[in-house]
């Protein structure tokens, strides 16, 4: 995917503002939560915003373009598999498991997402991102230790992770295809746009009677637009950038970084507390991050 245009430095700005941006969702989100805010309903309204926000905006810049016709169903796809599907495994499966063995999980999607584009993209799987991932994966761990050590789990918050995984996995494949054809612009405005209708019927179902005891004050608006347009529209923006100038495999282990942004508010705001075992977890992470875009086995050869 990637070409001679591309720019690796540009795509890793893009990807760390984007973890920034996602690492802070967890704190706005858990905002929402606090006011009465049901997910559906949350998730729902940042779609609806952003996605009103970009259309006025690219429509009037004539920035968006159109979506051919061979392309629809991948669109459709796109947003259905991420957010939509993705957000229903993961947010589930926090009723069945703990955080912190959902976070352990969840940082396993690179390896899952770097098989599956092998398979159907040939993409090339290199030693260094699965040993780099794989230390990640440590890392998230330590930083996701409770105070006893202990974690949680049934087989029901396990499958519920695993279609999370699978969302993302499907995800990965019909982004990389449509980034080919179309602007990082199109695809997040049209995948936010589309994705609406799919949460529409829970909002409906579970979240409509509820919506009299939402507290709407500065703080419940000023989230929801953080939500909307940092997260929603410009980090999966940012991401799609970064996947167009790095590859699918090289930008998805920077997911394993939000963890660290999310830690580091919560401890500043007083919601989390930094530990020496959280401060090594967030060194063996971006170690692991680290090893993961090098190409050693390249430079091993080169030098026999």
């Amino acid at each position: 995917m990637k070409n001679d245009t591309s720019k690796p430095g540009l795509g890793y700005v893009a990807i760390l503002l984007a973890m920034l941006c996602w690492g802070m969702s967890f704190i706005w989100s858990k905002q929402l939560l606090n006011n009465n805010f049901p997910g559906f309903t949350i998730v729902f309204i940042r779609l609806s915003l952003a996605s009103a926000v970009f259309v006025s905006i690219f429509k009037w810049q004539k920035k968006l373009e159109k979506i051919r016709r061979e392309d629809r169903r991948t669109f459709l796809l796109l947003a259905f598999f991420e957010p939509f599907l993705y957000f229903i495994g993961e947010t589930f499966a926090l009723k069945y498991v703990d955080a912190s063995f959902a976070a352990v999980i969840i940082a396993l999607i690179p390896i899952v997402v770097s098989v599956t584009m092998y398979f159907t993209e040939k993409e090339k799987l290199r030693w260094e991102f699965f040993l780099g991932t794989l230390i990640s994966v440590i890392g998230v761990f330590l930083l996701s230790l409770t105070e006893d050590g202990r974690m949680s789990f049934n087989l029901k918050g396990l499958l519920l992770l695993c279609v999370a995984m699978l969302a993302a996995s499907g995800y990965s494949v019909m982004l990389s295809r449509l980034l080919k054809k179309y602007s990082p612009i199109t695809v997040t405005t049209y995948q936010n746009l589309i994705a609406i209708p799919f949460y529409l019927p829970f909002v409906l179902i579970f979240d409509l009677r509820h919506w009299g005891e939402l507290a709407w004050n500065g703080s419940t608006i000023t989230s929801l637009v953080c939500l909307a347009l940092l997260c929603s529209a410009g980090a999966y923006m940012l991401y799609s950038y970064s996947v167009k100038q790095l590859t699918v495999t090289k930008a998805c282990i920077f997911t394993n970084l939000i963890p660290i942004v999310t830690l580091l508010v919560a401890s500043a705001i007083g919601q989390e507390t930094f530990t020496q075992v959280k401060f090594w977890g967030i060194l063996v992470i971006i170690a692991g991050v680290t090893l993961s875009q090098m190409k050693l086995g390249d430079k091993l050869k080169m030098s026999k």
